[in-house]
């Protein structure tokens, strides 16, 4: 069955009698199980128009036939889907999100996928730079499109550059390859300058990890910088520093940053120097250490705990520990908590009464309760009695919908070792 939207015939998709009310509140998916009929010869990424099990109309979504998640919702509305589409949706998450950002701030995530209606693409904003990641079948016919809505002098974005980074292995989800990084506009003539809270940082856009940067811990770095005053920090898989940019921004007397890539070390010490603390560097106030985390932490626990607890009357440590996403999908959940447990308690171990632990996980298939549950026990197994100060979740900007309880990922703790 087709319908006329005025533009173009567009296949339809039924669902089954009761599978509309998640739609309707928001939620973008609908599973294999819920649809009625699906339209014959569509291909994967191709545009439905959605109907009830009465023919209601729903909205207009993309059509997986090979994947658990059946269509992803596009749009409530019908419309053409061209560069007109993207920039009117950009204009509008503009308007959402910049009246939530903090004062003195220009990065940020403009879309976030299927929380904002276009799934399978991720919009991050770097001062003048726009990165944007394809992830699915849907998203991948509309490339010149995307490009197109964000370099426009006349759109909402404006950005000088364009660069698109569907380097991801999520691609692989939707019969997609990695594509290397690609500029669609402007130059990229080094590192992409932005401000966060009034500091000036920069974004690998090209070689760097995600988009080239970690925004999705902006809440973290800000409450990292509240609780940083007279305390020396541990950084440990510091990427391109910024969490020991926030440690000195809040009065950090030493910070000690250790990762594996040499390369973001390098783009720290950038960072550092550009929010004038080069005293600092050649001081020796702030190092680098580049290595794997976990055979660090073995060879150097007695070396570690003696700075994290400092001379006699300073106040205890700050250690952040922010690893990478050792569970990017359900099958690897069992391993990843012993990752996670693991590493939890190599830090607790480093921890003298008083000192602060910054901790997250960026794994959706673990739950906040499995997070915490692996904390509890780490802390137990290094003999560790341990208060929560506060838990954090993704920023706004990386939209939580009510509607769609698989959408959180990001997952932080902040502890105080009490004894």
């Amino acid at each position: 069955m087709k319908t006329n939207t005025g533009l173009s015939a567009v296949p339809c998709l039924r669902l089954k009698p009761g599978r509309e009310f998640p739609l309707l509140a928001g939620h973008p998916w609908v599973f294999g199980g819920g649809v009625a009929s699906a339209p014959a010869g569509c291909r994967a990424g191709d545009i439905v128009e959605v109907l009830s099990a009465g023919g209601d109309f729903l909205g207009m979504g993309t059509f997986h036939p090979a994947n658990t998640i059946r269509l992803r919702m596009l749009s409530r509305e019908r419309e053409k889907i061209d560069a007109d589409f993207f920039s009117r949706r950009f204009e509008r998450l503009l308007v959402e999100k910049r009246r939530w950002l903090p004062p003195d701030t220009d990065g940020f995530r403009l879309v976030h996928a299927d929380a904002d209606y276009l799934p399978g693409l991720v919009v991050d904003v770097y001062g003048k730079t726009a990165v944007f990641q394809i992830h699915t079948a849907g998203m991948e016919t509309c490339r010149a499109e995307i490009a197109q809505a964000l370099r426009d002098p006349a759109g909402p974005v404006r950005a000088a550059c364009v660069v698109e980074r569907s380097d991801a292995e999520a691609r692989r989800q939707d019969g997609l390859k990695p594509r290397p990084a690609e500029i669609h506009f402007g130059n990229v003539t080094g590192p992409a300058p932005f401000r966060e809270d009034g500091l000036p940082l920069y974004a690998d856009v090209i070689e760097g990890q995600k988009t080239g940067f970690f925004l999705d811990q902006r809440d973290a770095r800000l409450y990292v910088r509240g609780l940083a005053a007279g305390r020396r920090a541990l950084n440990l898989f510091s990427y391109s520093c910024a969490f020991a940019l926030a440690a000195l921004a809040g009065g950090a007397e030493e910070v000690l940053n250790v990762d594996s890539s040499e390369a973001a070390l390098g783009l720290g010490r950038s960072i550092l120097l550009e929010n004038g603390y080069g005293q600092a560097l050649e001081a020796g106030r702030v190092r680098f250490e580049a290595a794997d985390v976990f055979e660090y932490l073995e060879a150097k626990t007695a070396e570690l705990r003696g700075f994290l607890r400092g001379p006699a009357g300073d106040a205890p440590g700050l250690l952040v520990c922010d690893p990478p996403a050792f569970a990017k999908s359900a099958a690897h959940l069992e391993q990843a908590k012993k990752a996670y447990g693991g590493l939890a308690r190599l830090c607790f171990g480093l921890l003298a009464p008083g000192a602060l632990f910054v901790t997250s996980s960026c794994s959706g298939a673990l739950s906040p309760e499995e997070f915490t549950a692996i904390l509890r026990i780490a802390a137990g197994r290094a003999g560790r009695r341990v208060r929560i100060l506060k838990t954090l979740s993704q920023p706004f900007d990386h939209t939580t919908l009510l509607a769609f309880p698989e959408g959180p990922y990001l997952k932080t703790c902040v502890m105080e070792v009490v004894d």
